[in-house]
């Protein structure tokens, strides 16, 4: 369905809606208005070809993603929030990941085994070539702890 579409069909369904029914409907119309189209940031990446270097770009939402899949994987750890910025070049610069902690899990090796498990992902996603060791800041953030498994 194309974003046109989508509006169409929520302006109808609006139209439908007395004034008292909008107060009930607008959050989700309005929530679905804008989810419908929502584009992603462009992140640069690089590999190496037989025919030299080629560039290319990874959509931010896919980095993100890629991160949240690798950073769940560590164990004892479990993504909460994962920000990317990039520079006017649209090369990565920053990811910040905020995690909840296993109740009497270390801190300090946790978070490493993060940063190591996104700085595997990067490079995985943003080629052998992307500026990443060093380049790129891994910051981990702790920002909760649990002792329920279920939520890891």
């Amino acid at each position: 369905m194309s974003d046109e579409a989508v509006l169409d069909r929520a302006t109808q369904a609006l139209r439908r809606h007395t004034d008292r029914g909008w107060t009930v409907v607008r959050e989700n119309a309005l929530l679905r208005a804008l989810s419908a189209f929502r584009p992603s940031a462009p992140v640069r990446g690089r590999t190496a070809t037989p025919a030299g270097a080629a560039g290319y770009f990874v959509a931010a939402d896919v980095v993100v993603a890629a991160l949240r899949e690798g950073v769940s994987a560590v164990p004892g750890a479990a993504p909460l929030t994962i920000t990317c910025s990039t520079d006017d070049h649209d090369r990565l610069v920053a990811v910040t990941i905020e995690i909840v902690a296993a109740f009497d899990e270390p801190l300090l090796p946790l978070a490493a085994a993060v940063r190591r498990a996104a700085t595997s992902c990067l490079r995985t996603l943003l080629g052998d070539l992307a500026p990443l060791a060093g380049a790129v800041a891994v910051h981990v953030a702790i920002t909760d702890v649990t002792d329920d498994p279920r939520e890891l």
